[in-house]
Order: C-alpha cells, then structure tokens, then sequence
C-alpha cells in the first residue's frame, strides 16, 4: 500500500495541467482577425493588381513578339504549303469595324473613341478552277487605335502591306464609306454627349453618334483619294483541294521566306519571357498552389498564344484595367504587319453589326456639295491637285446651269457653313463664285452672295481691290455690249 497513490491525489495531480492549457478563442477574437486579415487584403489589393499586372504585361509581350517573330510565320509555312494554284477576286463589300466595350470606361467619363480600336474588313468574291459558282472569303487586317482625329480617308488604302482595300463606290465613282459596330456601341454612342466639341460645328452635336457622323463627313477628301486611287483587284492564292480557304497571294508568299535565325531571337525573349510571366502568375495567387497546380495555370493561358492580341489584356485586366490597356496597344503594334483574320463573310468581324454609311450627296453638305452631280473623269487623275481642279471644272460648270436665285441661295449656304466650322468643301466653289460675279446675266442679289462667299468664306486670299476688279471688268463688258 506504501507505492499506491490514492485517486484523489491523482485529480489533485492533474489540475495544474488543466489550468494552464490555452483557452479557445472567443468570437470576439475570430471577428477581429477577419477583419484584419481582411482589410489588409483590402489595402494590398491595388498594389498587388499593379505588380501582377506588370509581370503579366511584361512576359506577356516577350512570349508575344517571340511567337510573332518565330512560330507563327513556321506555322503559316506549313499551313501555306499547298497553295499552290492562283486567281484574282474584287472586293464586293468592306467596312471599318469599331470595337468597343462600355465597360472599359470609367464611371462618368466619355472618351469612348480613345477607348475603342477600329480596324477594316473586306469580303473578297473570287472563281476557283473548275467551281462554277463564285466563291467569297472574308478578310479583316491590322487594328489601329481610334480616336476623335481619326479619318478613313487618311488610312493607307490597304487592310495591310501589300494586301488591297477600298470601300465600294457611288456612280460619281466616290468611295461610300461604311462603319459597323455592335448594338451595345450604337446605344452608347447615341445616348451620351461628345467628350469634347472643341472646333466642331455650330451648334455642336448633341450625342457621340452625331459627332462621329461629322468626324468622317469629309467630300473632298474622300472624292480625290476615290478619284485619285483605282479600284484594286484583290490576288488571292489557294489549295485546290479546299478552293473556299483562299488567302491573299501576298500572305502565301511572305509564308515561304521563313528565316531560320528569327528561332534565335524568339529563344532569346521567350526565356525571360517565361520567368517573368511565371512570377506574374505566382503572384496573381495569394495562396501557395501546389506546383502542379501552379505549373498548370502558368502553361494554360500559353495555348491562347495565337490569338494573344484579343486573351492577354482580357488576362491582364484581372490584375489591373491600365495595365491591359497598354498591353492591348502594344500588341496591336506587334501585329499591325501581321495581323489577319481570314473567315467566312458572315463570321467576319461585325459582318451583321449596326451599319453607318457616309454618302458624298447627304449628310452635313446635302446643300452644297451634294446639289453637284460629278462624274469621275477619263483618264483619272494622278494627283490631288488635278483631282481638285477636275471637282472644281465640274462644279462650276453646273452652277452656271443655275438662275440668280439658286446661285444667291448656293453661296449664301456655303457661307453659313463655313461660319458653322463644316468648311471642307467651300474650295470646290471658288471657280463658280468668280464666273458668277463676271456674270452680267445674274442679279445684284447673286453677285452679291458670290463676292461675300469669295471675301469671308472660300478659305482663299480674295481682297477686295481684287473683287473690285473682277466686278469693273464685268461692268465695263456689259457697258460695251449695250
């Protein structure tokens, strides 16, 4: 009995242990470490979405211009390969495509145009060998950053390098120009102001869709490039065993000069390419993946490398929107020489979008420029300049046509025009406003109209001792005809 401890002893014995064992936490407690945990998160979040964003953007654009520079022209080479049979096709319809998102703006902020990209489709019609019925073969080239300074008419007139483009022509052989978007882009457009109306007509327009419609409603522009360019034929190269794949003969042929020595740079940025887009991924994730997931999530998106234009800022965006959009117009410089999209027409890109079509005869200068009926001339002119002079013969040789009432009423609009900021076309009328004031046949009221279109309006150097001398020579022959 000397060795046995009694039971009592042995509780006795175990309460000490008992007292010193670490309490639960309270509810009190688990909140307060929510809330920590989660405000810093909170606080972190920005910081953390700006770094991811850089590695993300950074060995994104590496792993971009490595596939541009080596894979993807090897890949054109063997899908190219059997092209081997060619033909010649027109374009039978062509658009300028506007893609924008009114998500990517931020709240109250209207620059939508800065916002959105734009880039030109054309449905080519062409024959293929023994094909009775004609074939058709979408195709829409480089995207470019739109903006409220944009103009077709500017653009080169290629969808790419040595790939032709024009939009369809009107009988007076001037370019009817076509802009399509999405349903949610024309709402948009229709329902909120301009960002800015600064050198716009007077009184300025009322929505972002009135404002885009005068941003392109240029008539002389778009009439001496139309005049001044053919329409091309559009070479095409393709397989004879699927004649409905064509593609521009140029593409096939730049195909086949694939550079061996463009490996080693591709080498060169897709290693640090990789590194650095696996650490953007790394930290994309605050909780440690196990390799295996991490390894996979780093690979994944890499499958999407062909279409990196369109998947890397939509990735990027998750970290941070700023940094997709530079990543977007970087990768649209990467590609501006590359870049096509060959489809079927109704697959091409907004092939049955919201449609806007520029008329040479409507809109802003209905009143004006769009009262004169021209007729592109034989043979078209090489330059600008005789393009000028051939647009100002015409119209002048149909105001002629006019009584002194049309004449006053054609110059006095010119003139209101003008004041209003649409001053494109008053240089057309310069050539009918002096015929009309050496015109003893005309009333005072016309003479009148042309000598202010001519002083205040035409854009020239008209004075008035000028004026004055034009109008004493009109005077002085109708004195001696009498």
């Amino acid at each position: 009995m000397k060795g046995r401890v009694p039971k009592q002893g042995k509780r006795s014995a175990a309460a000490p242990a008992d007292a010193v064992s670490p309490s639960s936490p309270t509810g009190g407690h688990r909140l307060r470490d929510w809330l920590v945990g989660t405000l810093g998160m909170m606080a972190a979040a920005p910081v953390i979405g700006i770094f991811t964003g850089f590695l993300l953007l950074f060995g994104g654009i590496f792993l971009g211009v490595a596939w541009q520079a080596a894979m993807k022209p090897l890949v054109d080479m063997r899908q190219y390969a059997g092209f081997s049979a060619s033909t010649s096709g027109h374009i039978v319809e062509s658009w300028a495509a506007i893609n924008f998102d009114p998500a990517s703006l931020p709240a109250g902020k209207l620059y939508w145009d800065r916002a959105s990209k734009i880039s030109r489709c054309a449905v080519v019609e062409y024959n293929a060998g023994d094909w009775g019925t004609p074939l058709r073969r979408a195709f829409c080239g480089m995207r470019l950053q739109f903006s409220d300074n944009f103009r077709l008419s500017d653009w080169a007139e290629a969808v790419q390098e040595g790939i032709p483009f024009t939009f369809l022509r009107d009988a007076s052989g001037f370019e009817l120009q076509e802009v399509r978007m999405n349903r949610t882009t024309l709402d948009w457009i229709s329902h909120h102001p301009p960002r800015d109306t600064f050198m716009m007509s007077k009184p300025p327009p009322a929505t972002a869709l009135a404002a885009l419609r005068e941003q392109l409603d240029l008539p002389v522009d778009v009439a001496v490039l139309s005049w001044t360019h053919a329409v091309p034929d559009f070479p095409l190269r393709f397989d004879p065993q699927r004649p409905q794949e064509a593609m521009p003969a140029r593409v096939v042929e730049d195909s086949r000069a694939w550079n061996p020595t463009a490996a080693v740079l591709a080498l060169l940025l897709a290693i640090p390419g990789f590194w650095v887009w696996r650490m953007g991924v790394r930290v994309f994730f605050p909780a440690e993946p196990s390799p295996l997931v991490l390894w996979t999530l780093t690979l994944l998106p890499l499958l999407a490398l062909p279409w990196w234009g369109e998947m890397l800022p939509k990735l990027i965006a998750r970290a941070n929107r700023d940094w997709a959009t530079i990543a977007s117009d970087m990768l649209d410089d990467v590609t501006r020489g590359t870049r096509l999209i060959a489809s079927t027409p109704d697959e091409a890109e907004f092939a049955r979008g919201e449609r806007l079509v520029w008329r040479l005869d409507q809109g802003a200068y209905a009143e004006t420029f769009g009262r004169i009926r021209y007729a592109r001339p034989e043979p078209p002119p090489k330059s600008a300049d005789e393009a000028i002079a051939a647009l100002r013969a015409q119209t002048a040789a149909q105001v002629r046509g006019f009584d002194s009432a049309q004449r006053a009423a054609l110059f006095q609009r010119l003139r209101e025009q003008y004041d209003a900021n649409l001053q494109n076309v008053q240089r057309l009328f310069t050539t009918a406003a002096e015929d009309t004031l050496r015109d003893a046949g005309v009333d005072a009221a016309a003479h009148k109209a042309a000598r202010k279109f001519l002083f205040y309006a035409s854009g020239g150097t008209y004075y008035e001792d000028q004026l004055d001398r034009i109008e004493a020579a009109r005077d002085a022959a109708s004195a001696a005809s009498r």
